[in-house]
């Protein structure tokens, strides 16, 4: 008996140990949640945006190009080209109220390759999540790794989103 009253001791310190060190750890880690909090309020809570570089364009990139144009940019949910005809996915978004699509290419020469002879008619299938897509002209504007398609719109706007993907990488 005399020996099972030794060990028990011993056991409660080592759980007393290891109960502390865990409460210890917890504590660090909020103070690490507490700072990361602070900093995230600081700037917004946003991400900064990604600087635009050459094969590695985002779709944030090609928005904000848009909107240093003077044109409003929205991304509705859902609406998209399945990556058939091009090898890369249209990316729905509308400029100025006008549906248009961003095609996002790894390379320069991925991107010349997948235009070659494309014909900006044969792009858009006539169904997009169920509905038809609007009529009107398409415009496709080619830059050195994206493509935007236009659908509808006028002069005025097509030469914005001209100007658009010519200021970018």
């Amino acid at each position: 008996m005399e020996r099972q009253d030794a060990e028990q001791p011993a056991a409660r310190g080592r759980r007393n140990l290891v109960s502390n060190l865990l409460a210890v750890a917890a504590v660090i880690f909020a103070i690490i949640a507490i700072v990361l909090y602070a900093q995230g309020s600081r700037t917004g809570g946003i991400a900064p945006i990604p600087t635009p570089a050459a094969g590695a364009l985002q779709i944030v990139n090609v928005t904000e190009a848009l909107k240093a144009q003077g044109l409003a940019v929205k991304q509705p949910p859902g609406l998209f080209i399945p990556a058939t005809k091009l090898g890369t996915p249209g990316q729905g978004i509308e400029i100025d109220n006008v549906p248009a699509f961003v095609f996002l290419f790894n390379s320069e020469a991925d991107a010349r390759e997948a235009l070659a002879d494309i014909d900006p008619e044969s792009l858009v299938p006539a169904r997009l999540e169920g509905t038809r897509v609007p009529s009107g002209q398409r415009h496709l504007v080619r830059g050195r790794d994206v493509a935007i398609l236009v659908i509808g719109g006028d002069e005025t706007l097509w030469q914005k989103v001209d100007d658009a993907v010519a200021s970018l990488p």
